[in-house]
């Protein structure tokens, strides 16, 4: 619950974001998602960003925190390779380490926009602004 509250705390809705790709996609599928208040928010999400952001087969990775080991840790650093690719990183609070790794990713210089919902991260590694971290709840 303290760590919930916490997050809310530095955490932001639409009003002053200035990355017209993050304000897209918070405006676009993350808030109206988390209006509806869906069962599983986490595959809504996935599914409504692929949906909006029209992506090609292949380029969203979906990537579970909370099952890492250092085989996958390897693999995630080669996707960030493609500026092409949108990772969702699920679970970024399961345990100390979880959280760790993404701070980790989140923090590579290939990840321009790093998103951090309480549920799940979002990593975009497109190179159209200056690189930002976001802390995004429900309006």
């Amino acid at each position: 619950m303290f760590k919930r509250f916490a997050f809310n705390w530095k955490a932001q809705t639409a009003h002053g974001l200035h990355s017209p790709f993050v304000f897209d996609i918070y405006t676009q599928v993350i808030d109206p998602i988390y209006q509806q208040n869906p069962v599983n928010i986490q595959e809504s999400i996935i599914h409504g960003l692929g949906k909006h952001l029209k992506l090609a087969a292949g380029k969203i990775h979906v990537v579970d925190f909370a099952k890492l080991n250092e085989t996958d840790l390897q693999a995630l650093s080669a996707l960030l390779d493609d500026q092409d690719n949108l990772l969702i990183c699920l679970n970024i609070r399961h345990s100390e380490e979880s959280l760790q790794n993404w701070a980790y990713f989140a923090a590579k210089t290939q990840a321009i926009h790093s998103i951090e919902l309480f549920e799940m991260g979002i990593i975009s590694l497109k190179p159209i602004a200056p690189k930002q971290h976001f802390f995004l709840k429900k309006s």
